[in-house]
């Protein structure tokens, strides 16, 4: 049964169709490495325009359900996340294996536009601005973790006015505006810190931490870069993986 595009809804008719075509991925009505409809068939599908439909393909493209083969069609992506290996997702359970609760608070969230290599990381032109959010993480009453995080603000220009302090970005990215997070790069060092860093965690001059540059993509477009820089406190570091019952 072909579920139906209500044209009485406020959502976009892309949208619609995008949350529908999904929904056929995600339940396995179309399954890894099938070929999906034509941009015509689709449209007589769904009695709508090639626009819409475009639209929502591209969508999916971006977000990693589907891929494209020149000369070939659009297929179901083999690599779709729902098959594989995912991350847990709580703050606490990416570095710490006990039961420590952690509270952070919010330093700063604005507009600004790329520094340094930020443009180069994002994958976006240098002129494009970027939203920045710095957050430090304590451990009881202690500082533990300063985490900054870039988002180039056309991937979700209205995270800006969001309770970040209080709601996780990937949450956000992917409860209220249907980002889709396919994967996850992390990068670890240990590293000497700065002035600000050094004052933010209310450590000693040129003492090491352990850096992580995280990135997060929908599809292959980088949504989010993350900076996190962890003192020494006896928490051992921890990342957990789980795999989706099949």
């Amino acid at each position: 049964m072909v579920e139906l595009i209500s044209r009485d809804e406020h959502e976009k008719l892309y949208l619609q169709l995008f949350e529908i075509l999904k929904r056929k991925i995600e339940n396995k009505e179309w399954t890894s490495g099938m070929q999906i409809p034509t941009e015509d068939q689709l449209c007589r599908m769904f009695n709508v325009s090639r626009a819409t439909v475009r639209n929502a393909v591209l969508e999916l493209v971006r977000q990693g359900y589907l891929v494209r083969q020149q000369g070939k069609g659009t297929f179901v992506s083999s690599n779709f996340i729902s098959e594989g290996i995912i991350m847990t997702t709580v703050f606490k359970k990416l570095w710490v294996e006990d039961d420590t609760v952690f509270s952070k608070e919010l330093l700063a969230k604005t507009v600004m536009m790329p520094v340094g290599d930020l443009s180069k990381e994002l994958e976006i032109p240098e002129n494009r601005h970027i939203i920045y959010i710095k957050v430090r993480w304590f451990k009881e009453s202690e500082p533990s973790i300063l985490q900054e995080s870039f988002i180039p603000f056309n991937v979700c220009p209205h995270l800006i006015e969001e309770d970040v302090e209080n709601q996780s970005i990937i949450d956000l990215f992917e409860k209220k505006y249907s980002i889709k997070i396919t994967k996850v790069f992390n990068y670890f060092d240990i590293v000497t810190l700065n002035k600000e860093v050094i004052q933010s965690l209310n450590i000693s001059q040129n003492a090491f931490a352990i850096e992580m540059i995280q990135k997060v993509f929908s599809g292959n477009t980088v949504v989010l870069l993350n900076r996190l820089y962890k003192k020494n406190d006896g928490n051992k570091l921890f990342i957990a993986f789980q795999r989706k019952a099949l």
